[in-house]
């Protein structure tokens, strides 16, 4: 089974991601490493197309069950193999909030660095908190529906991560547990989904 965790920046893709692989074994595939080359500090050269294709699709193939968390708008070559998206989404000032302190736990404090990270990280916000708002250039709402649109074996499910996260993870539990056999093989049933058109 293929799952795919998207949301826009802030909404849990990477904490809910990892939950869902820890509690059923799956493995997990995060964006910032398949679209980004791992460097130090981090984001800092964006891996070519065909780059980030390879690894996803070498990915799939080599794992039973995989969540693929982030986003898949750049690599369609992937849209076949995704059996289930959890599309997760929360207020724009709770995103924002949420990004704002993972900086500063994690001690990078961007806003108070100055020079180009503090820049880099002003544009990162701008981007998050319009969202919404913007066409396919990124990460952003058309560009994700244009993902959940083209997932064609895809059954699609809305989660609100404004709760707390055992909530969250009670609700996902409940889905997957009904749309699993034994070995976790997937059911490709009638079950009514939520779907984002």
């Amino acid at each position: 089974m293929i799952i795919h965790v998207m949301g826009a920046s802030g909404s849990g893709t990477t904490t809910i991601g990892n939950l869902i692989a820890d509690k059923f074994g799956f493995d997990i595939l995060e964006s910032d490493f398949y679209k980004w080359e791992q460097t130090n500090p981090p984001f800092q050269k964006m891996r070519s197309d065909e780059e980030s294709n390879k690894i996803l699709i070498d990915k799939i193939k080599s794992s039973k069950n995989l969540v693929i968390a982030g986003s898949l708008h750049s690599n369609p070559i992937a849209f076949e193999y995704i059996d289930i998206i959890f599309y997760l989404f929360a207020p724009t000032p709770v995103r924002m909030a949420r990004i704002e302190k993972r900086d500063v736990d994690s001690g990078r404090n961007s806003r108070l660095a100055g020079g180009e990270v503090e820049k880099e990280y002003l544009e990162f916000l701008w981007w998050a908190e319009n969202y919404d708002v913007l066409g396919f250039e990124g990460r952003s709402r058309k560009s994700q529906q244009y993902v959940m649109k083209n997932c064609k074996n895809a059954k699609t499910y809305m989660i609100d991560t404004d709760r707390p996260i055992e909530q969250i993870m009670q609700e996902i539990t409940k889905i997957l547990e009904n749309n699993f056999k034994e070995k976790h093989t997937f059911i490709k049933n009638t079950q009514d989904t939520q779907k984002i058109v």
